[in-house]
């Protein structure tokens, strides 16, 4: 009989001496918590892991992911050389080595004779880890991406590609991917429980309850479904910490990240024929508040909560005077990358995102009267 996906990627797992656990940069809190929950998972297994969200600030990591320290801004050495110098007719006598202007110099002294080139061999070692678990990558290329320097190790080693969004492309060998899914956190749940429910301990399944809470709005999106509440029930039974995990996703954000909000709906506009909500934030507000541009996806909880019947909420942030980074979030019955294609955003199906080569005020006008001709 031939195996399900799970039981491919366990016994892929199980095959492994080590494991890269990878999600893209500027993750969401989704596929973070995933990255945290498989890490634990895995340990929990005596499986030896290392997580890797290209240059993250581990200093910044939620307080409840579970040892942030094995999550990584960029990979580690990724395979090893070796050189091998025959000494079957000439032994060493002496050996040292230094760094000069950035290469490294072995110096071999032999105890007779010398050596020539035709006696050193240079082979590729074996790679540092033998399987990668990715997860919310829609296709290889992205997942090369994530390493930022060229590497071959994604075409040697197997790779799991765990997901739920449908703009997966099923692009490796082994695909854990769910549409039907709320969260990649609930793919990697449904996952371990096949392979072995009793070592789901309470830090992996705090790690997944986060995952579960952050994609569904603390499950109050549409997409949630008994068998969604059913999964959480048996997380909080386990050991998940509930309580820890709101005050860090919700309740617990710096006062610049406070002082951008009250900028942002300050301006807030609304559409109520459209169920449109939007607001704009020009570059002098991020100076001003000491925040980043990476605390809009947290900011829209804000919005979509001061205007509950929202389908569509918009943010525009200026990045330089003739340019404006617009981020586009949508609910049932809508798609962000669908809704957005008409301004060359792209994206999920939550969240799409691009550039638009207009001023501020511009680029707001022309984003809202063409989402609104769209939407008639």
């Amino acid at each position: 009989m031939a195996w399900t996906a799970h039981q491919q990627a366990t016994e892929t797992i199980k095959r492994a001496k080590r494991v890269l656990v990878v999600a893209p940069e500027n993750p969401t809190s989704d596929s973070l918590a995933t990255l945290a929950a498989v890490l634990s998972y895995l340990q929990a297994h005596g499986i030896a892991a290392d997580g890797l969200v290209p240059n993250i600030n581990p200093e910044k990591l939620p307080n409840y992911l579970p040892q942030p320290d094995r999550i990584m801004p960029k990979p580690a050495g990724l395979r090893d050389l070796i050189i091998k110098l025959d000494l079957s007719k000439i032994p060493v006598h002496e050996l040292a080595y230094d760094v000069v202007d950035g290469h490294l110099e072995i110096n071999l002294t032999p105890k007779s004779g010398e050596w020539n080139a035709k006696d050193v061999t240079i082979l590729p070692g074996e790679d540092r880890h033998q399987a990668i678990v990715a997860i919310g990558f829609p296709d290889r290329q992205s997942l090369v991406s994530a390493f930022r320097e060229p590497t071959d190790m994604v075409h040697r080693v197997p790779i799991i590609n765990l997901d739920h969004e449908a703009k997966n492309e099923h692009w490796s060998a082994i695909n854990l991917v769910d549409i039907s899914a709320t969260s990649s956190a609930e793919v990697a749940y449904a996952w371990f429980e096949d392979w072995d429910a009793k070592k789901i301990d309470g830090p992996t399944a705090t790690a997944l309850m986060a995952g579960l809470m952050a994609n569904t709005n603390s499950f109050r999106s549409s997409k949630v479904t008994s068998l969604t509440l059913e999964k959480a029930a048996k997380l909080m039974t386990i050991g998940a910490d509930r309580e820890r995990i709101v005050l860090d996703l919700w309740r617990t954000n710096p006062v610049s990240t406070l002082r951008l909000w009250g900028r942002a709906l300050s301006r807030l506009e609304q559409d109520l024929e459209h169920s449109m909500v939007w607001t704009v934030l020009s570059k002098q507000d991020i100076l001003d508040t000491g925040t980043s541009e990476a605390r809009l996806d947290v900011m829209v909880q804000e919005l979509i909560a001061h205007a509950p019947d929202a389908k569509l909420a918009l943010i525009f942030v200026e990045h330089d005077p003739q340019t404006t980074r617009m981020v586009l979030f949508a609910q049932p019955p809508y798609m962000a990358n669908q809704v957005g294609r008409s301004l060359g955003l792209d994206g999920t199906h939550i969240r799409a995102s691009g550039a638009i080569p207009k001023t501020l005020l511009e680029a707001k006008d022309h984003a809202v009267a063409t989402l609104r001709q769209q939407l008639k």
